[in-house]
């Protein structure tokens, strides 16, 4: 009887030190599948309708900034840049202004996941500045939504920019889990 118990005692502790010794093995092998460097998309024009007059800004409801681009971001090391170009539509469809975008910052981003390492869907904020020919508009948030593997009330489909233009009104966009 004595023999038994101590076999599996020997059993016991020879499973714990084998789990002890591969634990930093699968430590690597969980964080390697956890990726945090991405790029992200902008499918076709995406447009974002301002649904509000903002008294002091040339922004009027009915409005529409259409944005295309692209970019990178690292949300373990809180980097990112990328942009694009944009144009400002006034409710008649008339062209209001023209320009660039750049990012300026990284705010936050939530990986959903998808089936491949190019179609990934998440929702990510970033800070930007538009440059147009007449003005210069900094420290705005720009919210890339990608509805893949998106959970139940997540934001739709598209691009908005906080504040202002927040009803995504068209495009399509992507994320790629970097390198």
């Amino acid at each position: 009887m004595e023999n038994v118990s101590s076999k599996k005692i020997v059993v016991l502790l020879s499973s714990l030190l084998l789990m002890v010794a591969i634990a930093p093995a699968l430590q690597g092998v969980v964080l390697a599948s956890s990726p945090s460097a991405y790029s992200f998309n902008l499918i076709g024009p995406n447009q974002a309708l301002a649904t509000n007059t903002i008294p002091g800004t040339p922004i009027v409801a009915g409005a529409v900034l259409r944005l295309t681009g692209s970019g990178s971001f690292d949300f373990s090391s809180a980097a990112a840049g990328g942009g694009g170009s944009f144009t400002h539509y006034n409710p008649d469809g008339s062209v209001f202004a023209r320009g660039t975008w750049v990012v300026t910052g990284f705010q936050s981003f939530t990986p959903y996941g998808g089936p491949s390492s190019g179609i990934q869907g998440g929702l990510l904020r970033v800070t930007i500045t538009l440059f147009g020919p007449e003005a210069t508009f900094a420290g705005l948030t720009l919210q890339v939504s990608c509805e893949v593997n998106a959970p139940s009330g997540s934001p739709g489909e598209g691009t908005t920019i906080l504040g202002l233009f927040p009803v995504p009104d068209g495009g399509g966009t992507l994320f790629h889990i970097g390198s």
